[in-house]
């Protein structure tokens, strides 16, 4: 996917890599002691956080898989390019919705290993893509 093609959510989205956005939250909460939102958390529920669950999972999945070398870049771009897709079940502006991943992607990465979250994304991505794609 060429990022001329890009929407402008596909973009923002792309252009934020989760690894920097927890090295940034680790150094924010390391200099601080404490992590400071710079804006308020959104509250997202039901379906669209459902979508939400789905659209980081997949994101970081191939992330994480494209930088240990099982996925291509072009197959990389393809998941994540779905994974904002499955946006379109997320309401909000643009910037919320790339609040909302950011959100996401810290709070997966709070709580599951990588090894753990491969695993949620296996059990889960088939049901992911027939709902939301």
């Amino acid at each position: 996917m060429l990022q001329s093609n890009m929407t402008p959510l596909i973009r923002k989205v792309f252009s934020m890599r989760f690894p920097s956005l927890i090295a940034a939250a680790l150094a924010v909460s390391l200099g601080l002691g404490f992590a400071v939102p710079a804006k308020a958390d959104l509250v997202i529920q039901g379906r669209s956080a459902q979508a939400l669950h789905c659209s980081a999972m997949m994101f970081m999945v191939s992330d994480e898989l494209y930088q240990a070398g099982f996925l291509s870049r072009g197959d990389r771009d393809w998941a994540q390019g779905a994974a904002v897709q499955m946006l379109a079940y997320v309401p909000g502006t643009d910037d919320q919705k790339v609040q909302a991943m950011k959100q996401r992607f810290t709070k997966l990465m709070r709580t599951r290993s990588v090894g753990t979250l491969m695993d949620e994304y296996n059990d889960t991505a088939k049901w992911c893509r027939k709902n939301f794609l």
